[in-house]
């Protein structure tokens, strides 16, 4: 008899096809959008191009793949850091969903209204603590006996998001101190592509994490304390 899915495998699928489409868009984009050059612009910047509504979906995406993970983890997060994580995961989630509403302004231009002030904040949110939220949830998982078999895996993904933190971080360190007459970001500020590599290694993470949690408890008839009974089908 083959059971039906659980929760968790449910919302690992959708967290790993939102985040898959996130990716894709930002791939293409590239292509449609060829005069935002990669080796410096922000893929925000997307937003304000001929095809700014697409960006705005691959926000959504990524959001949404945040949030459907949120509810594939929940019945697996019981210590206290897992619970700050998930809550954590729902305020980045939320943020996420800010970004694609909130157009922000070209990186040459002025920071000015109120549109790109809530775009730069939902984004701050999301860049700087989203290794930290990712943290507390993988060592909550750590702790939980149906992802021991995933622990190494989550262990190094994690390593990789705090990766691409700090070398989004120190691009733009290094090259203002390479070029100290550049004053604020723009051609020699080549933070582009870590900014990329950053997104990237971000969503990487969603869709290893909901990858494992469509399995975590795919062989059994309920998922732990609030996940749903399941019947079998005939």
């Amino acid at each position: 008899m083959r059971q039906q899915p659980t929760r968790a495998e449910t919302a690992g699928r959708i967290a790993v096809g939102l985040s898959a489409a996130f990716l894709a868009v930002l791939f293409l984009l590239h292509f449609l959008e060829p005069e935002f050059d990669p080796s410096w612009r922000l893929v925000s910047e997307y937003e304000i191009g001929h095809f700014g509504w697409m960006m705005r979906l691959a926000f959504f995406c990524w959001g949404g793949s945040a949030l459907a993970l949120l509810v594939g983890l929940w019945p697996f997060l019981r210590t206290i850091g897992g619970k700050i994580g998930r809550w954590w995961l729902l305020l980045i989630g939320v943020a996420l969903f800010g970004a694609g509403m909130f157009a922000t302004k070209a990186i040459t231009d002025e920071p000015q209204g109120t549109a790109n002030t809530l775009h730069t904040f939902s984004g701050a949110v999301v860049i700087l603590t989203f290794p930290v939220a990712a943290t507390l949830l993988v060592r909550s998982l750590a702790r939980n006996q149906d992802w021991a078999a995933h622990r190494r895996a989550l262990f190094w993904s994690t390593v990789v998001v705090w990766l691409g933190l700090i070398a989004f971080v120190l691009s733009a360190a290094v090259s203002n101190s390479i070029n100290p007459a550049a004053g604020r970001p723009g051609p020699q500020v080549y933070q582009g592509w870590p900014n990329r590599f950053m997104v990237v290694v971000y969503n990487t993470w969603l869709i290893v994490v909901a990858r494992y949690a469509a399995r975590a408890c795919g062989d059994k008839r309920i998922c732990p304390k609030t996940s749903y009974p399941v019947a079998p089908n005939a």
